[in-house]
This record gives structure tokens, C-alpha cells and sequence, in this order.
């Protein structure tokens, strides 16, 4: 059985489009500041606030990111079925 590749994607160097970056904004939480330096001192816990998240882009272009966690835009990929190995 052979799957459909028309709608997937490769970077430049042949490796799978797994997703978009996102930016996502967070709370890092804290127990209190140091007078002396001003610097938080920070409890270990984190609160995501998804509801902000966001797809990022370049120059308007959606930012994909390859299984190697290179970042690459629409116009810089390879159709699947189109790719060459060097």
C-alpha cells in the first residue's frame, strides 16, 4: 500500500515538515524578588497560557519546522513527490 504525498511537504535537505512554529505566551511563576539584585526567584512551576497561541511567520509567511527543528518558510520547501535525493 502506498500513501498519498500530494500534500506533504520536505525541507531544502529532504527531511519531513512535522509542524509550525508557535509562540505561546507563559508565567513563570515566583516566590518572591531579591532586593539586592532585583532578580525573581523563581518556584519552578510554569502556567501556558494557550489561549494565546500563535502561529509565527516571516515577512507574512507561515514558519514551518523540519524533524531536524530547522525553520523554514512555504516558499523554501519541496513538494514530496518532487524531491531528489542529492
Amino acid at each position: 500500500m502506498t500513501s498519498d504525498t500530494s500534500g506533504n511537504f520536505l525541507s531544502p535537505n529532504g527531511y519531513a515538515i512535522i509542524g509550525t512554529s508557535e509562540a505561546v505566551w507563559v508565567t513563570l511563576l515566583i516566590s518572591g524578588i531579591d532586593p539586592e539584585t532585583g532578580e525573581p526567584k523563581y518556584n519552578g512551576e510554569t502556567e501556558i497560557h494557550w489561549d494565546t497561541q500563535e502561529t509565527l511567520e516571516s515577512d507574512g509567511e507561515i514558519i514551518f519546522v523540519c524533524s531536524e527543528g530547522k525553520e523554514w518558510t512555504f516558499d523554501q520547501l519541496v513538494p514530496a513527490t518532487q524531491f531528489n535525493d542529492p
